[in-house]
Order: C-alpha cells, then sequence, then structure tokens
C-alpha cells in the first residue's frame, strides 16, 4: 500500500508562509516614508529588506527540502508557483499606494501581473480537472530569482539612504530621483518576465487542448 505524504509537511509550510509574508509586506511598504518627512523610515526600510531575506529563502529551500525529504507533492508543485506570484504581485500593489513611491509606480503594473496571475489560474485549473499538475517552469525560477534580487538590492538601496538620512540629511549619496527610477525599471522588468513566464506555460495549453477534443471526440460529442 503507498504510503501518503503529509499535506502540511516543511517544505509546503514553507511555501505557504509566503502567503502569511504578502500581507506583512503590504502593509509596510504602504506606511514606508520618505526620510526627509519621517527619520524612524530607515526602521520600516530596514525591517522590509529582512522580510524579503527570509520570504526569498522559503523560496529557495521549500524544493530543496521537499527532494531531500521525498516530500515532493502536486500541492507543493501548484502552490509554489502561485505563492511566489502572490507575495510579489502583492508587493507591487504595496509599491503603488506606497506614500513615497506611488506616483513611480502606476497601478497598471500590478494589474498586468494580475491579469497573467488569472490566465494561470484557468491553466492549472483545467489541467487539475484532467488530472494533472502544472509544475514550476524554468522561466518562472528564473523570473522569481531575478525579481528577488533586484527587489532585495531597490530596498537595500531605500534602507541605506534612510539610515544615512536619519543621521546626515546631507549626507546621502542616493537621491529620491535614482529610487524612482530604480523602482519604475523594477516594475517594467517585472511585468516583462511574467509575460514571457506565461508564454513558456502556454505552450502546454495546444496539448491539453486536443487532449479535450479526443474526449470529446471519443465521447460522439461534436
Amino acid at each position: 500500500m503507498r504510503k501518503r505524504r503529509p499535506l502540511f509537511n516543511l517544505p509546503n509550510c514553507l511555501t505557504l508562509s509566503r502567503f502569511v509574508f504578502a500581507p506583512v509586506i503590504l502593509v509596510l511598504i504602504g506606511t514606508l516614508q520618505n526620510p526627509a518627512v519621517d527619520a524612524g523610515a530607515w526602521k520600516i526600510s530596514l525591517a522590509i529588506v529582512i522580510v524579503l531575506i527570509v520570504a526569498s529563502l522559503t523560496d529557495l529551500f521549500d524544493g530543496m527540502v521537499a527532494r531531500a525529504r521525498s516530500e515532493v507533492t502536486n500541492f507543493g508543485k501548484i502552490m509554489d508557483p502561485v505563492a511566489d506570484s502572490t507575495f510579489f504581485m502583492t508587493l507591487l500593489f504595496g509599491l503603488a499606494s506606497c506614500p513615497r513611491f506611488g506616483d513611480a509606480v502606476s497601478l497598471w503594473w500590478p494589474m498586468l501581473v494580475l491579469y497573467r496571475e488569472i490566465a494561470m489560474h484557468i491553466l492549472r485549473r483545467y489541467a487539475a480537472l484532467k488530472g494533472n499538475a502544472v509544475p514550476a517552469k524554468m522561466s518562472g525560477k528564473i523570473k522569481m530569482f531575478t525579481q528577488s534580487l533586484a527587489t532585495i538590492l531597490f530596498f537595500l538601496l531605500v534602507f541605506a539612504r534612510d539610515w544615512m538620512t536619519a543621521f546626515d540629511p546631507a549626507g546621502s549619496f542616493i537621491s529620491e530621483n535614482f529610487l524612482n527610477t530604480f523602482v519604475f525599471w523594477l516594475c517594467v522588468y517585472t511585468v516583462v518576465v511574467t509575460y514571457w513566464s506565461l508564454i513558456e506555460y502556454s505552450k502546454d495549453v495546444p496539448e491539453l487542448i486536443a487532449e479535450y477534443t479526443g474526449t470529446d471526440d471519443a465521447a460522439g460529442k461534436p
């Protein structure tokens, strides 16, 4: 008799933790002020960096732990990319609503990512109805890794500016204009790689359609 794997094993808990970090990062970014207005802004930006690093580590280790402990599950395969996208999409909505960077981040950026996620949900749902799971692909892994790296770098720069400004208002060599430009191109890059990933996933669609058509033909349906 095949041994059943527990649903809430360590790898899956690591994956699900990113759903917990998502609202935390949203609140933190939503309260981040310009250090010229709030001298304690460096504490918020430091907290954001810590949450980003921890969330990225859960993404790095959930798959490694699952393979090492032979606890790879269809649930984990499905939820891993969903958790990644949910976390980063929430981060983008946070930036769009941030009093500090809201002018540089259009609400359309997270909306475009949301539309991609709706398309992916339809694809995963259809695959699940056919008894298949759509696992994470290499483009998805590259997308999440590079996005995480760029986002951590951005908020490290934000923290550096906030920390230096708190102790010497004229001592920071990192300007707000530079940060606004950085975050704008970060959003552009995010949308581009997000849709590149969707294109790779969509390569499975013809096979699924063919399977669906074959099922209907076999059942004698037009």
